[in-house]
């Protein structure tokens, strides 16, 4: 083996398989599209003090997981929840969410992450997947924190 690494490239051979390549062809789609693999949430279930919230076609933002007040759902459908904080109220949609809702909540979760056909490859139908993440701030906000607030 030669001391001087781009001699291959120098002859024209291609590149060998290296753990870096292989890493990255695990991201890839079968039909090799260039599509990321879509996870829809961390699920190494370590703690984090910051929730990254992904947006794809909006800014995404990291919320400290010590302001989370709430987490609003239906025990009966898994098509979304609402996390709210005390500055804000973050509306989340999609399918299977049931176990990014439980990450999230016992904050076990590093990041959640928006869906996106142009940006993802299409996973599997029994996977989580989040549709849509709405910011809701202001008035709005005012509003659906009213119901937590003790009468004087």
């Amino acid at each position: 083996m030669s001391s001087d690494p781009l001699s291959q490239f120098r002859r024209g051979e291609q590149p060998s398989a290296s753990p870096t390549s292989a890493s990255q062809n695990r991201r890839a789609t079968p039909a090799n599209t260039g599509k990321k693999t879509y996870e829809a949430f961390d699920k190494r279930g370590r703690p984090s003090p910051y929730l990254e919230i992904r947006c794809v076609l909006q800014p995404s933002q990291t919320p400290q997981s010590r302001y989370l007040m709430d987490v609003v759902y239906s025990a009966d459908f898994d098509d979304g929840f609402t996390l709210l904080y005390s500055f804000m109220a973050v509306e989340i949609r999609g399918t299977n969410l049931k176990d990014v809702r439980r990450a999230v909540q016992s904050g076990q979760c590093e990041f959640i992450q928006e869906y996106h056909e142009n940006e993802f490859a299409r996973p599997a139908q029994a996977e989580p997947v989040i549709t849509s993440v709405k910011f809701i701030t202001g008035e709005k906000l005012d509003d659906i924190l009213s119901t937590f607030r003790k009468a004087p």
